[in-house]
Parts: structure tokens; sequence; C-alpha cells
């Protein structure tokens, strides 16, 4: 911000009245105080003249500078076009011929602006996906609800890595393709056997591909599989929501998912000052599984939709 100053001038003038004397005397005062005001300002002259000669000239200062602002990332934008707007339901086939379907919420103006996705995955039974409870395109990301490829609406388990494999070719040879979304954009969250598969086999598998983060909510479980890449946790960002009130199995499948990820970081030489800001967990409420608004009058349903309205959030960047 520059400061600006208002330089005032004034300028005085005097003028000197006296009485006129006679010609002659008038004359021989002009003829001498002609000579006494040459003699001054030539003394003057010499001296403003050897002044000014042996004056230094004054600095010439900087103008200021201000530092640059430095620019923003470049967005990474799949470039993808041809997906259809509002609510739908997409069925999807990957590369093995493994099938399923999806449902997507897309906002009106996706052909003009560049989202990203909020990938939704359901527990046991397929409730989540009849639900959709991400299917308002909160912080520009649209949201997408995937249902497991299973007649019994089951997420991993002995199917972990297929459908690991299904759900990021979903993401990678079909949503990314219809939409032009920002690459870097793509979020998860998980509740209870979709939390399992989450930590548990897809993150492990396929989560070098997203630079991003997952809510998991009510479940998890250690990785099933090897890491491809470890050194993508020290990026990828896992906020777990538990209430007191959870079952003993799954707290204890919790506790083993914190182990078996912290055991990865420290293999990837991850600091755990780092470790203690990319992997956090909250245990809060008497409410039983999934039941976040509370056991007097939650609801497992009612209490993923506060989870997801409420938490989400916490796993964005700031």
């Amino acid at each position: 911000m520059k400061t600006s100053a208002t330089l005032f001038i004034s300028l005085m003038f005097w003028t000197a009245c006296s009485a006129q004397p006679s010609y002659r005397a008038q004359r021989t005062t002009r003829t001498v105080a002609d000579t006494t005001v040459d003699q001054a300002a030539k003394e003057d002259r010499t001296t403003s003249m050897g002044s000014e000669k042996d004056q230094e000239p004054a600095p010439t200062q900087a103008p200021e500078t201000k530092p640059e602002t430095p620019a923003a990332p470049a967005v990474r934008s799949s470039q993808g076009s041809g997906g259809g707007t509002g609510m739908l339901e997409v069925p999807f086939t990957d590369s093995t011929g493994l099938a399923s379907s999806y449902k997507i919420n897309a906002p009106a103006d996706v052909g003009q602006k560049i989202y990203g996705f909020h990938i939704h995955l359901h527990g046991d039974g397929g409730g989540g996906y009849t639900d959709f409870p991400n299917k308002e395109a909160r912080y520009d990301l649209i949201g997408v609800t995937v249902k497991a490829p299973n007649p019994n609406l089951q997420w991993g388990r002995a199917q972990g890595r297929a459908h690991a494999r299904y759900v990021n070719e979903l993401i990678q040879n079909e949503l990314v393709k219809k939409y032009n979304v920002n690459l870097d954009r793509i979020y998860f969250s998980g509740v209870s056997g979709g939390a399992y598969f989450l930590t548990g086999s897809l993150l492990p598998e396929f989560g070098q591909n997203y630079n991003s983060a997952a809510l998991i909510l009510c479940g998890g479980e250690a990785p099933r599989v090897a890491f491809t890449d470890p050194n993508m946790l020290s990026k990828f960002r896992v906020h777990i929501e538990v209430t007191a009130g959870e079952r003993p199995d799954i707290l204890t499948s919790i506790q083993r998912s914190v182990t078996g990820y912290k055991t990865a970081m420290d293999a990837a030489g991850i600091p755990a000052d780092q470790q203690s800001k990319l992997h956090t967990i909250n245990i809060q409420g008497d409410g039983g599984h999934c039941v976040f608004d509370g056991a007097a009058q939650g609801s497992y349903t009612t209490g993923i939709q506060l989870a997801i309205d409420t938490k989400f959030k916490m796993i964005l960047p700031p």
C-alpha cells in the first residue's frame, strides 16, 4: 500500500514603502544602491557557484519493489467431456468384465467449470448407495457413489484386489474421460465395509494415482497387500472417525489399520511429525456402529449423513 503526502508551498510577498526623495537625491541613492546591490549579487553568485561546484549530488534512491506473489500451480485437468448432468445412475464394466453401476449428481455448469470428485463407498448391503449421502456438490466436488460389484453388495474381503481395480478403472477410464475435473481433487469416503475396503485394498493398490485424501467412517483394516508406492503416504491425508460406542471388533480392526499405516510410513521414511498430520483419528460420541448423531436419537443412516456433512471438510486443504 503506497503512502502519499501532500506538500503545501506558501509564497510570501512583502513590499517596503518609503517617502520619495528629490530627483537628485533619488538619483544618488539609486546609484549607490545599484552599486551595492551589484557587488552583493556578484559576491552571492561567486559564493553560490562555489557551493554548487563543491556540493555532491544527492544519491538516487532506488524505487521500492514489492516481492512477487508466487503463481498458483497449474491445474491438472482431465480434459474429459460428454458426461451428463443432473442425477444419473450409470452402468460400468471394467476390463475384466466385472460389472456394476455408479450414481453421479453432476451440476449444470460442469461443462464450463473444473470440478473435482467425491467418491463414496457404501457399507455392507449397499445402504450408502441407495441414500447417496454425498450427492450435494460441496467444495466444488461432484458427488459419486459406487455400488459394489457383487450380489451381496459387499466391498473387499477376498475380492479386495478385483474391487480395487474396478474402482480405479471406473475413475480413470470412465469419470475423468466424461468430465473435465482437477486430477488432484479426487477424494474418497468409505463407511463400515467401504472403510475396510478403502484402507485394506484400494489405497494400498492405487492410492498413488490420487494426490488427495480419504475420510474413513466407522471401519478400517490393516493393508491386505503391500503399498504399490509407499511414498504416496507422504502426500495422502487419511482421517478416521469412530464413536466410543463402536463394536469392539471394529475398534480392534481400526487400531490394526492405524498400526499398519504407521509401519508403512516408517518404512517410507516419513517423519513422525508429518505422520501425525497426515494420519489422524477421532473417537467421539456414545452412539453405536456409525451412529455419529448420538445413541439417544441417532441411527446408522442419519449418523453417516451427519458425518459426511460435518467431517468431510477436515480432509480438504486449508
